[in-house]
């Protein structure tokens, strides 16, 4: 068996020190593969030399029939047959950011359900909700913001450090001797 040993510090600083280390595109692969076990896996990532391509999303949902969401979906309800965005980012100025990206999302004329915005930086919760609130209600669609604490919890809480160690080259594979 493998398992992977990696701590929330290490994790922590990894995604403190993305942009430094010029790994934005494997971040924002690591964030659609975490999106997808976390809250929706019918996600395809957008193509172009920054990642969005031209439609300003880095991901996106694609429909899905009901009897495959039916059976074999998790996370969020309604991910298979609704319109959901999902921007990634690393940028210190994540408030900033998360503006722009959503303005830029909604000027490309898609009719978005539910626009996700992941950071890398750690947002406190009383800024996180004030911009959801005040995007939300600019543009008519629901925005949730998920920050450094939210990529800890899903890496290390539910154990999913083998796609921290996989995407993002963090963490020691560890493996395990049994004898049957």
């Amino acid at each position: 068996r493998i398992s992977y040993a990696l701590t929330a510090s290490e994790l922590e600083f990894a995604l403190e020190t993305v942009t430094s280390r010029n790994e934005t595109h494997k971040f924002e692969t690591f964030c659609r593969r975490l999106c997808q076990g976390s809250i929706c896996p019918n996600l395809r990532p957008q193509s172009g030399p920054e990642g969005g391509g031209d439609s300003k999303a880095d991901a996106d949902s694609f429909p899905v029939a009901d009897e495959i969401s039916e059976r074999f979906y998790f996370g969020d309800a309604n991910g298979g047959s609704e319109e959901w965005a999902f921007a990634f980012s690393a940028q210190k100025t994540w408030s900033r950011k998360v503006r722009s990206d959503i303005d830029g999302l909604i000027a490309t004329g898609r009719k978005y359900d539910r626009i996700y915005f992941v950071t890398s930086r750690a947002a406190r919760s009383k800024d996180r909700a004030r911009i959801e609130n005040e995007l939300t209600k600019k543009h008519g669609v629901p925005v949730k913001i998920l920050d450094r604490a939210w990529i800890v919890a899903q890496i290390i809480e539910e154990r999913r450090e083998d796609l921290a160690h996989n995407y993002l080259s963090v963490g020691q594979v560890v493996e395990e001797y049994s004898r049957l």
